[in-house]
């Protein structure tokens, strides 16, 4: 169970304003690995575009990752920074209910604990079996500790995630950290923390142009003490994520 998340609220403000920015910022590419050559190339498809191009660590085949590319002087499309998107995004069974669960969560003094009880609700009303297995990853989401919630705009897959932060007894803090799998600014990861009347919130992402954009938008979001964005040199990975789209189990 997830208890005492006090400042989701605050996580889903700022969650929703980095949302915004996201839709006008052209940074991060998208690609599908579609083989793997013998001489170290790939086949991979951008959009409606399928090329040849090497690689700085290897790929693998089916895939989706988020990628820099650089031209060389031959002309040769290298792709550079390659970090792998969620498998969550690319599953036959996603199912994007996260702007009816964010609305449902603003409106809430426990949001978590309505969250769980919505996605319940919502199980129990599913059409499909695809819609039930997809809703049931959600709930054994809550099980390990983690808020999950997909949501589509405009034809793009984004996930966020949710789960209580480290608590410092010493100065009562409260905090709820999330992770956030963007098309364009790439993955973020961060955390709220609430010190009496004060909130900080410290962003860290994978991706330069993506530090440098938050950084000149810090301004954009508004009602923290302190807002820091910081560079992570190795992947920022989902909290949680499920290797099938099975049917709900949470026995052991």
């Amino acid at each position: 169970m997830i208890q005492g998340l006090t400042p989701l609220h605050a996580a889903h403000r700022i969650l929703a304003k980095l949302s915004k920015i996201e839709i006008n910022a052209l940074l991060q590419l998208g690609i599908e690995v579609l083989e793997r050559k013998g001489d170290g190339t790939y086949t991979v498809r951008m959009g409606n575009q399928t090329f040849q191009t090497k690689s700085e660590i290897p790929l693998v085949p089916a895939k989706e990752y988020w990628v820099d590319m650089e031209r060389t002087k031959d002309g040769v499309i290298h792709l550079t920074k390659p970090h792998p998107k969620p498998a969550m995004l690319k599953k036959d069974g996603f199912l994007p209910v996260g702007n009816e669960l964010l609305s449902d969560m603003a409106k809430d003094s426990d949001p978590a604990e309505g969250l769980k009880e919505r996605i319940m609700q919502m199980m129990a009303a599913a059409q499909s079996k695809e819609s039930f297995q997809s809703l049931s990853q959600l709930l054994l989401s809550f099980h390990h500790g983690v808020v999950t919630i997909p949501f589509e705009e405009r034809g793009k897959r984004t996930l966020l995630q949710m789960r209580k932060g480290k608590s410092d007894e010493t100065l009562k803090e409260k905090s709820v950290e999330f992770y956030a799998a963007f098309n364009n600014l790439g993955p973020v990861e961060g955390a709220i923390a609430r010190y009496g009347e004060k909130r900080v919130v410290k962003l860290e992402v994978f991706y330069p142009k993506t530090a440098r954009l938050l950084e000149d938008l810090k301004g954009e979001l508004p009602g923290f003490s302190q807002i820091s964005v910081a560079l992570r040199p190795s992947a920022i990975l989902p909290f949680w994520e499920s290797d099938s789209l099975g049917l709900l189990d949470i026995r052991g």
